[in-house]
């Protein structure tokens, strides 16, 4: 994507991903949401889900290294953790997903490697922008939570239209995009970009949310440097090393722990699965009651 800035390439992706989506809406027979209050939330979650991080990661990556922002971000999961606990019923804290959450950040942490923790020069502003980066991820999460109502697909759509009202004149302005000397890889990369891992994703992501809580969906965040290691493996000939798959073994069993299905934190039972089948009762024959009919046959 040489000839493009990050920002550019942003706004391509979301308004691209905005077009594949609406057109998906249109071939399908679907809607976007017609009441106020929905898209009050989906403004919100545009907002949250795009813009926020992109400035709050850029201006952050400028002042910290970024193994140590990859790693930043790898805390999202707590942050949603701890929000879905008392923002949501369905996805309440467990000593399953807490141990879940540790090993994948740990398989982060082996990944990336044990000197991205350490740079005292880093700085504090740089690391708390990140960190507020991987939260707005949180929040946008919830936000689109709260629009089970609305299909997934129109979800998406809606939230990109949205985002595109930031991205998109924010490009325009900074970066005068027209004056870029684009070739024909570049533009159809960027086409590529914002059908298949932005537009498709988001409907992917939104089916996600619904299904299996954002405290699971956020995950994910574990896996994308994972999967820069298979991609560097598989066309660049970059062998992983054993920490790799040490790495590997430590997201994939945090994934697999952080789904026991286990009570939630104080005993309670976790909302969303089905209660325990209570004990059969069984009845019993009062004294004296012997000589009744249904006496006679509990004895035969």
């Amino acid at each position: 994507l040489t000839g493009m800035t990050p920002l550019s390439i942003a706004a391509a992706r979301i308004g691209f991903g905005m077009v594949a989506l609406t057109l998906a809406l249109q071939f399908t027979g679907q809607r976007l949401p017609r009441d106020l209050p929905t898209w009050r939330i989906l403004v919100l979650a545009g907002l949250f889900n795009t813009t926020l991080p992109f400035l709050l990661i850029g201006w952050g990556q400028q002042h910290i290294t970024a193994g140590r922002a990859a790693i930043l971000l790898a805390a999202g999961p707590f942050v949603a953790l701890t929000l879905s606990h008392f923002l949501t019923r369905d996805d309440r804290l467990t000593i399953a997903k807490i141990v879940g959450l540790m090993l994948g950040f740990g398989g982060v942490v082996v990944l990336i490697g044990f000197d991205a923790l350490t740079g005292a020069a880093d700085s504090l502003a740089g690391q708390a922008a990140v960190i507020a980066a991987a939260a707005c991820y949180s929040v946008a999460g919830l936000l689109s939570r709260r629009l089970g109502h609305v299909p997934a697909l129109a979800n998406a759509a809606g939230v990109l239209i949205t985002a595109s009202l930031y991205m998109v004149p924010a490009a325009l302005i900074v970066d005068r995009p027209w004056r870029f000397a684009l070739d024909a890889e570049t533009v159809l990369a960027v086409l590529f970009l914002g059908t298949v891992p932005t537009g498709i994703a988001y409907v992917l992501r939104f089916k996600l949310l619904l299904a299996v809580g954002l405290t699971f969906m956020t995950q994910v965040s574990y896996l994308i440097p994972l999967f820069a290691v298979f991609w560097a493996w598989l066309f660049l000939n970059e062998v992983p090393n054993l920490a790799g798959w040490f790495a590997l073994a430590l997201i994939l069993m945090g994934i697999a722990v952080s789904r026991l299905r286990v009570p939630a934190w104080g005993g309670r039972e976790i909302p969303g699965l089905p209660p325990a089948a209570p004990a059969p009762i069984i009845p019993q024959t009062p004294a004296g009651m012997g000589d009744s009919p249904d006496g006679a046959r509990g004895r035969q």
